[in-house]
């Protein structure tokens, strides 16, 4: 039961941070958006890494590990910034929602093994993202491109997959508040700090609580994934997969995002095969 909520709490959060990143991708520019939440999440962050102290195990491997983790990340999010900038939520929403299904199958490839079930359900979920780059819009968003879009967050997708294997390695050898520094501290350093050295760095009134918001719901939320994962791993992951449809919903009352049949078959495809994988882990 207490996995269910902390999944349910998780997919809340993701879902609110997702809606937040769509609001600042329209008013900023991905790179200002991604460089300035990672700076305002370090702040946040750096004291309980600092409380906890030093990790005895914080070797060159982890380091270089933490390296990757950050990298993958602050990519991840650059990419889905930029493609809520050009799409609906709810088509970038579950797309982005595959990370999960993403790490799973670069764990399985490592290990040079992928049982025919997960083939079946990659595939699934490949086929939910074709139907919703190939769905025609009626009732398109301002600027909206929805094969770019699609693109975008299916890259972002992949880049965080890849950060999320080696958090798992990670997460044996480090705490977790040392596991939220490096994505954070990657952004500052390759987005916030050349920002700042050439004057780009202009962030509106407006957009400012937005960008504050964005950096609580991260930390809150992967925070709240790793609590659930220590309880129950799969019951937290297809609770938390659940973001998906949630900031469908939000961006449906919020923005006025309607999406048209194609578009919410596509959703609801992608949904189910991560559903699927996260079970039979």
């Amino acid at each position: 039961m207490e996995s269910i909520v902390f999944g349910l709490a998780t997919a809340f959060v993701f879902a609110v941070g997702m809606i937040t990143s769509a609001r600042c991708s329209r008013l900023l520019t991905p790179r200002v958006v991604v460089g300035s939440a990672a700076t305002m999440g370090l702040i946040m962050a750096l004291p309980f890494a600092i409380a906890t102290g030093i990790p005895p195990n914080l070797n060159v491997t982890n380091a270089t590990l933490m390296l990757v983790t950050g990298a993958g990340n602050i990519l991840g999010l650059i990419c889905v910034n930029a493609a809520l900038r050009v799409g609906k939520v709810g088509v970038v929403s579950p797309i982005v929602a595959t990370q999960g299904a993403v790490a799973v199958i670069i764990a399985l490839l490592i290990g040079r093994s992928l049982a025919p079930l997960i083939a079946a359900l990659l595939s699934v979920i490949v086929l939910g993202i074709v139907i919703s780059a190939r769905t025609k819009d009626p009732v398109p968003i301002e600027n909206e491109r929805p094969l770019r879009s699609v693109l975008l967050a299916s890259l972002g997708a992949l880049f965080f997959g890849a950060a999320l294997v080696t958090v798992g390695v990670l997460s044996t050898e480090l705490p977790l508040s040392w596991l939220l520094i490096p994505g954070r501290l990657v952004g500052t350093i390759v987005l916030t700090v050349p920002l700042l050295l050439t004057g780009k760095l202009r962030i509106t009134r407006k957009a400012a609580p937005l960008l504050l918001l964005l950096a609580v719901c991260d930390l809150v939320g992967i925070t709240l994934y790793a609590i659930g994962a220590e309880l129950n791993i799969q019951i937290t992951a297809v609770m938390s997969s659940q973001m998906a449809p949630i900031a469908a919903v939000l961006a449906f009352f919020l923005f006025k995002e309607k999406l048209v049949r194609g578009q919410l078959v596509g959703l609801i495809v992608i949904i189910a095969g991560v559903i699927g994988l996260s079970l039979v882990q």
